[in-house]
């Protein structure tokens, strides 16, 4: 993970009500504890084996896990859940997640969570390094989350500092496939140290313990809570020990520029609606994207030209492929040798020299100049671009290493099908200067609007996860609750 997901090292002290003060002694479940259980669990780990029991269930894939049944006495599982109800939980909110955790409950002053902090940083402890031959410390980090929902906790690896070894305790009513809230592990392509697919879900479990291996390619995500009567519960953390080498991460791939083409004046004076091309409009509009660089151009298409355009992107024979990996974005995307023809010289409009022109006019930016007594100089300015469709569990992630986030450019983001799109859903774009975590703007997606932002190297973005509120938005026969962008980046 960046820096900017790192937690605040200053904590405050948990108080809680104080009515037994007595610690409880806890053992481990005499599934797991044994000698003979020990024994073929170590030998499991040790050479990459499944090792499935009734109780217990350790598996070598995607990467190394384990699940282990009842875990805590009931009793005891049910004081604990009590305590911790009366923990303030604070919400935790950005590209990647979207829940409400404690801060760390080392300092809990409650007996149950203490006994519970005890087992682990001993007994557990103990025992984890016999099976795992990791050499643990006696760092333990240990939080209580709660998702609602709506939740989720988007792909990562839980790569950062010392972290070990990864456990999870669910704390959870009765709970079912249909409720979301799954621990799902990816499968991850050799060599490039990327998600593949999701290969194993979870189901949290009331009692369950779970913990996994962290390393490079430990990628894992909490899916969506979608029950509305139910809260996942649960308690977890990490283990710390020694830090592992990280190996290189793959560069990502970048998408070659491309100058203007030539061209398409008359198209885009028959799309664009004329308001736009008003020469006092255009004054005030460039004057109000120079103080704010930023802009929303509603109705920027003529409405009938708005429908074909639509309705040309609906076509079943378009294919659409999911873009990712899941670590950094999950959306789907035209291919570009499977469009129809409109779709495509609508594409290639917003590619043109008419529409670096039109936008050089409405921003002040230097996307177009041309000077009378010497050679047209349109080469310079560049651009590249997606068709792409937003829906249930798309996103982007915020990352360093965007290739794309090099230099000044200029975004232009023009929304189709989007009728009554609310912020709820998700799917907006949110800029966050780098190294921040206070939002500079957040961009909804409006039918028929272009949006125009002017971001530079410093300023990250990302789409929010859309939740599955979004299925429920309004739509008539011809619609379904994804929405498109059209999706440019400028550079002078």
């Amino acid at each position: 993970m960046s820096k900017r997901r790192k937690e605040d090292s200053s904590r405050s002290v948990v108080k809680l009500a104080k009515s037994d003060q007595t610690q409880p002694q806890l053992q481990l479940p005499q599934s797991i504890c044994d000698g003979d259980a020990t024994e073929k669990l170590q030998e499991a780990w040790s050479k990459s084996l499944d090792e499935v029991t009734s109780s217990v269930a350790l598996q070598a894939k995607p990467f190394r896990h384990c699940v282990i049944n009842n875990y805590l006495p009931e009793d005891f599982l049910s004081k604990l859940e009590a305590d911790i109800s009366q923990v303030p939980f604070n919400m935790k909110l950005n590209d990647l997640y979207s829940f409400r955790q404690t801060d760390d409950l080392k300092t809990a002053e409650s007996p149950s969570i203490s006994a519970f902090i005890s087992l682990l940083k001993e007994k557990m402890r103990t025992w984890l390094v016999e099976v795992t031959g990791i050499p643990l410390n006696d760092k333990v980090a240990i939080t209580s989350s709660m998702y609602d929902q709506t939740d989720t906790l988007l792909c990562h690896d839980d790569e950062l500092e010392e972290r070990r070894i990864a456990f999870i305790l669910y704390i959870t009513p009765p709970w079912t496939i249909a409720d979301g809230g799954t621990l799902d592990l990816f499968s991850s392509s050799e060599g490039r140290l990327q998600p593949e697919k999701v290969v194993k879900s979870i189901l949290p479990t009331r009692n369950t313990f779970v913990f996994f291996e962290v390393t490079a390619s430990s990628f894992h995500q909490v899916a969506e809570v979608l029950a509305a009567d139910k809260r996942r519960l649960s308690m977890g953390g990490w283990f710390h020990g020694p830090p592992l080498a990280r190996p290189a991460l793959s560069p990502e791939p970048t998408v070659p520029l491309k100058p203007w083409t030539e061209g398409y004046f008359d198209m885009v004076e028959e799309w664009v609606n004329p308001l736009y091309f008003d020469e006092e409009v255009l004054a005030q509009i460039q004057q109000d994207f120079e103080e704010d660089s930023e802009i929303l151009l509603e109705d920027f298409l003529k409405e009938d030209k708005l429908q074909m355009i639509t309705t040309a992107l609906q076509v079943k024979d378009l294919k659409w492929t999911t873009t990712g990996p899941f670590n950094k974005r999950q959306y789907e995307q035209a291919e570009s040798n499977h469009i129809p023809e409109l779709v495509q010289q609508f594409v290639e409009m917003f590619q043109s020299e008419a529409m670096f022109l039109l936008l050089s006019r409405l921003t002040g930016l230097t996307l177009h100049e041309v000077e009378e007594d010497e050679e047209d100089s349109h080469g310079a300015p560049l651009c590249w671009g997606e068709v792409r469709r937003w829906k249930h569990r798309h996103y982007t992630l915020m990352h360093d290493e965007d290739p794309h986030n090099s230099d000044f450019c200029l975004d232009s983001m023009l929304y189709l099908n989007a009728q009554d799109w609310k912020s709820d859903y998700g799917g907006y774009v949110s800029y966050i200067a780098k190294g921040e975590d206070e939002e500079l703007l957040t961009v909804v997606p409006k039918n028929n609007a272009l949006a125009l932002v002017y971001r530079d190297s410093d300023t990250l973005r990302f789409v929010k996860y859309i939740n599955t509120k979004a299925t429920e938005r309004p739509t008539s026969a011809n619609q379904d609750s994804s929405f498109f962008e059209i999706y440019n980046a400028y550079y002078e």
